[in-house]
């Protein structure tokens, strides 16, 4: 064998021993940079996640602070002006003599009544400290007393929930709540002829609320709903924050029931 062959074997013996060892080490250096790449990639992901997180939370914390500056600033100005009119309207009335003028204060100071209430419920809405449902159902049950005491109608309110405070409630769903109870209420009062009212609040997979008149006439709610706007406002109301309202007829009177899913956050 000659030295030249034995040079060209020796070189092939040498170039297929280091190829695979080349190839090796490209593809064990194109793994490591991949990896290095993807968790490069997978971390920016988190990272970008996290930011827009915490801008949500930001401005979420800023929505809230805002409602409530708004609403303080609401009570403060507006409401106050409100009570001095009423006030002042009350006073006047106390010392006008002439029939004419006595009912024409009298007006302002029911309008000013009526300002003074719905400014009140307004704020409660807005204000996000009171987002959720124990500060819910506080409202409920201090406009429950006010309103079947002025009326002179038997009543109970109980809950056998815990953990009020701890479920989320926005502005937008206390306030669609609380007017559905309260055209309930005025229902309940104007033609229902129900003998005594029982509300009870009650929370598990979903919050709800029922209201049972007690010997009520009853009704059947499709065929009354198209009678007139207030069932047709209740229906849609419900709808709108993704509850529900039920009417049942049963041998003791009418139960009527407000359901809602159960949210972790106001913002849902």
């Amino acid at each position: 064998m000659s030295e030249e062959y034995k040079d060209l074997v020796t070189q092939f013996a040498l170039v297929s021993f280091l190829f695979p060892v080349l190839l090796g080490a490209i593809l064990i250096w194109f793994i490591i940079t991949y990896q290095k790449r993807k968790y490069q990639y997978e971390t920016d992901k988190k990272d970008a996640l996290l930011r827009e997180q915490s801008l949500i939370i930001e401005k979420h914390k800023a929505v809230e602070d805002e409602r409530t500056r708004i609403a303080s600033e609401m009570h403060d100005d507006l409401g106050s002006g409100l009570t001095t009119i009423r006030y002042l309207s009350d006073k006047a009335l106390s010392q006008v003599k002439d029939t004419g003028e006595a009912e024409q204060i009298r007006r302002i100071a029911d309008h000013s009544n009526d300002l003074v209430r719905n400014m009140s419920e307004i704020i409660w809405a807005m204000n996000a400290r009171f987002d959720n449902a124990e500060s819910l159902v506080g409202y409920l049950r201090r406009h429950a007393a006010e309103y079947l005491d002025e009326h002179q109608k038997p009543y109970a309110f109980r809950q056998n929930s815990e953990g009020l405070d701890q479920i989320p409630f926005s502005g937008e769903r206390r306030r669609n709540v609380f007017l559905v109870f309260k055209e309930i209420l005025h229902n309940t009062v104007k033609y229902s002829g129900a003998s005594e009212v029982m509300i009870q609040v009650q929370s598990g997979d979903v919050f709800e609320i029922h209201v049972v008149e007690k010997d009520a006439l009853g009704f059947d709610f499709d065929t009354s709903m198209e009678k007139g706007n207030g069932l047709f406002n209740i229906k849609r109301r419900m709808e709108s924050i993704g509850g529900h309202i039920r009417f049942d007829r049963r041998p003791e009177g009418m139960n009527i029931v407000i359901s809602l899913p159960i949210q972790t956050s106001p913002n849902e």
